[in-house]
């Protein structure tokens, strides 16, 4: 069993998500990667100027996402304010993360209001990052998103798992490692108030300044 196959496991027995959503994971992580496509152009600039050509747009937009992916710049928010690097902390992973876990369509953040409220999964947070890491390679591959690769296990399990080793490393960085205990817990960061209705990858990197 893989580890994306593992942190679905996990996350049915201990009631995150139900198993009829386990039986149904190809359109969960279908939808997973639509969120993902509608928010990342938006919210990671990638959307080409009126001053680009239309014969350029998609080079354009090839050359943006290629960037975001080299040393997972995708994953970085800026510095705080002791000039560290804010590591998967971006907007888009936040957004991702609120339109799936908590307002969309599975809410499955209402199944498990006493996890949620308290901490995100940091395998949802995985999952979130490879699901725009995906939409980044569909934009790479094609200069647009119409046609976005498979998002499932076969094709995104061992990068799933590189990635998750990625955030554990991340958690367990003496300072890093508390910035994003910090993120996961914080209810402002996910926008989650107690009322959840208002709410082999080398270029897996992390700056641990």
């Amino acid at each position: 069993m893989c580890i994306w196959q593992s942190t679905v496991v996990h996350l049915i027995s201990t009631n995150i998500i139900s198993f009829k959503l386990y039986e149904d994971l190809s359109t969960w992580c279908s939808d997973l990667k639509k969120i993902a496509t509608s928010l990342v152009p938006s919210l990671y600039d990638i959307i080409p100027p009126s001053s680009v050509p239309a014969q350029e747009r998609a080079a354009w937009v090839e050359e943006a996402a290629t960037e975001l992916l080299e040393e997972s710049a995708f994953l970085r928010y800026g510095v705080d304010e002791h000039g560290k690097t804010q590591n998967a902390a971006h907007t888009a992973l936040r957004e991702v993360v609120i339109a799936f876990f908590y307002t969309g369509s599975y809410r499955v953040a209402r199944r498990r209001p006493d996890i949620f409220q308290k901490q995100l999964p940091l395998e949802c947070l995985a999952l979130v990052c490879m699901a725009v890491n995906c939409v980044l390679n569909g934009l790479v591959k094609n200069g647009h998103s119409k046609s976005i690769p498979k998002f499932t296990s076969k094709e995104y399990g061992t990068l799933y798992g590189s990635m998750f080793k990625l955030l554990r490393q991340l958690k367990d960085d003496p300072y890093h490692g508390l910035k994003l205990e910090r993120q996961l817990c914080s209810a402002e960061s996910y926008k989650v108030d107690g009322n959840l209705e208002s709410l082999k990858h080398r270029h897996l990197w992390l700056v641990l300044d």
